[in-house]
């Protein structure tokens, strides 16, 4: 119940309504066997995109009429993002040897060894055994091409299958339907939906509707309000509390105490923290590393919650000479803010600053500072800068 993945009842499902009922609305028709809506969902990670649309889905599969065979499959895109992965998975996933008549083959689906156009075929070969299909495609952006997303939706209209296809592609990324390839953004006409974050209060009862999970008293009164607080303030991340939640359980567990305290949460913010921007920074260049320490002694001794590129970049180019490193560009450190913004190491928003100022795009630190400082020492080269020796950089 604290994992990601679960799928709750509707019931412990907060602050999603809204969504729940357009999502229903545009998956109707395929109850019935008739072709549903596409959908294309955007937002931030941990806002119930594929919570919702698995459960509307899961749903809707189970109220279909009794003469219609509905079928559903979920795949997440950041393990499956080849061309022959997504058709290969969707195809094993409805495979079921219940959709067969007794004298029928089935179909075999392997992994690897087929020509793709031999997938599709298997694929469409299963397909005739359903009425109604729903594909949700989780981490949509991450697939390798889009020329699979076109050819699922446009399916039925090319005759490969008789059976109604609706997809429901999900993205963090705000743009990527925006930026489609233009067959696929004909082919692929889909609702638009965008998830706004969970607020502190709605992920207080998202962990109330875990609490169960643990036994009964385990728990003290500022336990949920903590996660949640911490959780509120990296953009209403629902993923990350019920992480933070599980974390501090096992850590209190681990040490053979009865109840989960404070002192637990707060632990086990700063141990998962840490391994998220550790993992973020292996492997990476030393100037990611100095571009984020850049942001770290801004956001430690500026007073503004944002900064402008400029005033990174001026604290950025003190910090490489300071450690005797070369200075890139200010283009390629544009690009750097803008993996850190993918990455959700940073926020970034476009500011007007006003008569004569122009706009230019501003940055949040989502880390707590000290800690991407612990971080990046690690590495030798920067193990000489300290919390203090940061301030001059701001």
């Amino acid at each position: 119940m604290v994992r990601v993945g679960w799928v709750p009842d509707g019931n412990r499902i907060v602050g999603r309504d809204d969504y729940i009922s357009t999502i229903s609305s545009c998956l109707n028709d395929a109850v019935y066997g008739g072709a549903p809506n596409h959908i294309s969902i955007t937002g931030k990670t941990g806002t119930g995109k594929s919570l919702v649309s698995r459960y509307v889905t899961r749903r809707a599969v189970n109220a279909s009429v009794d003469d219609v065979r509905m079928g559903h499959t979920y795949l997440d895109c950041s393990k499956s993002s080849t061309e022959v992965q997504v058709i290969s998975t969707i195809g094993q996933q409805l495979n079921d040897e219940s959709i067969y008549d007794e004298a029928e083959d089935i179909v075999k689906m392997p992994d690897t060894g087929l020509p793709t156009d031999k997938f599709y075929k298997r694929l469409w070969q299963i397909l005739a055994h359903y009425d109604s299909v729903i594909i949700i495609l989780d981490e949509v952006d991450l697939l390798r091409s889009d020329h699979v997303l076109m050819s699922l939706a446009k399916a039925v209209e090319s005759n490969d299958t008789s059976c109604q296809i609706g997809i429901i592609a999900i993205s963090n990324q705000i743009n990527y339907f925006d930026e489609l390839n233009p067959r696929t953004k004909s082919a692929f006409q889909a609702v638009e939906l965008n998830f706004d974050p969970y607020n502190a209060t709605q992920i207080q009862d998202i962990l109330r509707g875990r609490e169960d999970a643990f036994r009964d008293g385990v728990l003290t009164d500022d336990v949920i309000p903590l996660v949640a607080a911490f959780s509120a303030q990296e953009h209403g991340d629902a993923r990350k509390a019920m992480r933070l939640f599980r974390t501090a359980g096992e850590l209190a567990d681990r040490e053979g105490s009865g109840v989960v305290e404070e002192h637990h949460v707060r632990r086990s913010q700063d141990t998962l923290e840490k391994d998220r921007f550790r993992d973020f920074l292996q492997g990476t260049p030393t100037q990611m590393k100095a571009a984020c320490l850049s942001i770290a002694a801004k956001s430690l001794y500026s007073r503004d919650d944002y900064i402008i590129t400029g005033e990174l970049y001026d604290a950025y180019q003190q910090i490489t000479n300071a450690v005797d490193m070369d200075t890139i560009g200010i283009r390629r450190f544009r690009d750097i803010l803008d993996e850190m913004q993918l990455s959700q190491v940073i926020e970034t928003k476009e500011v007007n600053m006003g008569k004569g100022g122009g706009r230019h795009n501003s940055h949040r630190l989502l880390h707590n500072p000290e800690v991407i400082l612990d971080i990046v020492v690690e590495d030798t080269r920067f193990r000489a800068i300290s919390k203090a020796s940061l301030k001059r950089f701001a």
